[in-house]
């Protein structure tokens, strides 16, 4: 299941790095995937930044004056059917099922 989750959590990744807007850079590189909770029937990966960098919550989602722009949130969004492909292609791999 961590590698089906897995497979669907680094297109959103890429998909975040590469509309992550640029100022220092620092934000786009602190991007990462991180396992979660994995059982029998579920697994859970997260996209997400360095939280040591406070700005990412205010560039996702808007601040006083400043505009959102839900990078993070539009990378599941936008690919969410590639990211559903990825996942079936890889479970169905790991038990030996061509789709």
């Amino acid at each position: 299941m961590m590698a089906g989750a897995k497979a669907g959590g680094k297109i959103a990744l890429e998909d975040a790095k590469r509309n992550c807007p640029v100022d220092t850079g620092a934000l786009k590189q602190s991007l990462h995937l991180t396992e979660g909770k994995a059982t029998a029937t579920k697994a859970t990966v997260q996209v997400d930044y360095d939280k040591s960098l406070k700005y990412g919550t205010h560039v996702e989602l808007g601040a006083r004056g400043r505009p959102a722009n839900p990078f993070l949130r539009n990378a599941v969004d936008d690919n969410q059917n590639q990211i559903n492909a990825a996942i079936v292609s890889e479970i169905s791999r790991a038990v030996g099922r061509k789709i």
